[in-house]
């Protein structure tokens, strides 16, 4: 009983709220905040360099081939969500996966203590 009580209060918290998914909503919506985290990361990320090399582009850009730039950066956007959306897929699967098993072995822990429970007649 000690047992099952430490896990939902340190591993359950954590864990509880995972399995109430299905497996592809959960990984489903941890892409969705990864797009819009990674989204907004990238543009902060890209107006910092613009704004740290705000002299160099205003030198150039009448010289600058406007198009073949704003192709290089959607292009270097989509690698970097590529790999960001890779690596949160990842994690979204290994958290899910542990701890729907964390989760069985809580369930098989408590269908132990009912039945001992069950064949002492239900007295403590």
């Amino acid at each position: 009983m000690v047992q099952l009580q430490a896990f939902s209060d340190r591993k359950g918290k954590e864990d509880f709220p995972v399995v109430r998914y299905f497996r592809g909503d959960y990984v489903g919506l941890h892409l969705l905040k990864g797009f819009i985290s990674g989204t907004v990361a990238y543009g902060v990320g890209l107006l910092m360099w613009g704004i740290c090399n705000m002299e160099m582009l205003m030198e150039n850009v009448h010289t600058m081939d406007l198009k073949q730039f704003a192709i290089t950066v959607l292009l270097r956007y989509l690698l970097c969500l590529i790999i960001y959306l890779a690596a949160v897929f990842v994690y979204a699967e290994v958290k899910y996966t542990r701890a729907k098993k964390e989760i069985k072995g809580y369930n098989r822990h408590l269908k132990r203590l009912i039945g001992s429970f069950e064949r002492d007649g239900g007295e403590s």
